[in-house]
């Protein structure tokens, strides 16, 4: 599945309604993974009202953040953010105002991360791979429970220029073949960008799916489609890790999403992730 999700199967693009979907990974240091989730019920509970205006202030419809343990690498946060404008306007805004609010968000991310978000050059250097997104009506009639979900797999030393070629030949060839794939397992959008860290190059997904990503990642790597056994060719082609056998699967944790219209939600408050 992850191979296919590195494909670029000739969707949509990254612009869409005068919006930006962009995803992306941050490293958390040693020992700070508590601080990561206290900050975040800060946020929610102490600074909920201002961090809200801030966000809609700036442009921001939607962020969804997730942890992840990534074998040899460490802990990370991984975000999706869907804003108005590019990726770098929007976290210059949000990090590098004059607010109090937009001080601590830069405070608490330098403290878990290591990392000053309020300096451009430190902003993520991620690089589209995919973007896609179901626009068939039937889909969205069949009352499907969606769920959104990021992850990161890490590439071997010097991939990253093999996996972004092969994402240019998919879109030319093999388009209808992966949209055929993705809907057949329910996946209604599929974002992918390759990011470049001092950790090494990770490629960076954000999926909308009907089922756990888990079964999802299994699922399709284990059925007999052509295009899945390419998937599992080329995800341990660029990455090393087989991704049929369950132990390798990505184990993500969700930790709260934010929408323009509902505000912050942790994970307890999320069925979709409970039940």
């Amino acid at each position: 599945m992850s191979g296919i999700i590195i494909m670029v199967s000739g969707g949509h693009p990254v612009h869409t309604d005068k919006t930006v979907d962009s995803c992306f990974i941050l490293p958390i240091l040693p020992h700070k993974l508590g601080n990561v989730r206290d900050f975040w019920d800060d946020v929610s509970e102490k600074y909920g009202s201002d961090i809200d205006s801030h966000f809609k202030l700036n442009g921001v419809h939607r962020v969804i953040a997730f942890l992840q343990d990534i074998p040899e690498k460490g802990d990370f946060l991984l975000m999706f953010m869907q804003s108005r404008n590019s990726l770098e306007r929007t976290l210059h805004d949000l990090f590098a105002s004059g607010l109090e609010c937009s001080r601590y968000l830069t405070s608490q991310f330098m403290e878990f991360s290591g990392i000053d978000m309020s300096r451009k050059e430190n902003f993520p250097g991620i690089e589209l791979l995919d973007d896609w997104k179901e626009t068939r009506e039937y889909m969205e009639e069949r009352g499907m429970l969606t769920m959104p979900w990021c992850f990161a797999l890490p590439l071997k030393e010097g991939k990253a220029s093999d996996a972004l070629r092969f994402a240019q030949e998919a879109r030319r060839s093999m388009a209808s073949d992966i949209e055929g794939m993705l809907r057949h397992h329910d996946v209604l959008r599929r974002l992918a960008y390759l990011q470049h860290t001092q950790q090494g190059d990770f490629i960076v997904f954000h999926l909308l799916a009907s089922n756990p990503l888990d079964e999802l990642i299994l699922a399709m790597t284990s059925c007999g489609d052509k295009m899945c056994g390419l998937a599992r060719n080329k995800i341990m082609e660029f990455t090393g890790i087989d991704l049929s056998d369950q132990k390798n699967v990505p184990k993500v944790e969700l930790l709260f999403k934010w929408d323009e219209a509902h505000g912050f939600e942790t994970a307890d408050q999320i069925i979709a992730y409970t039940e």
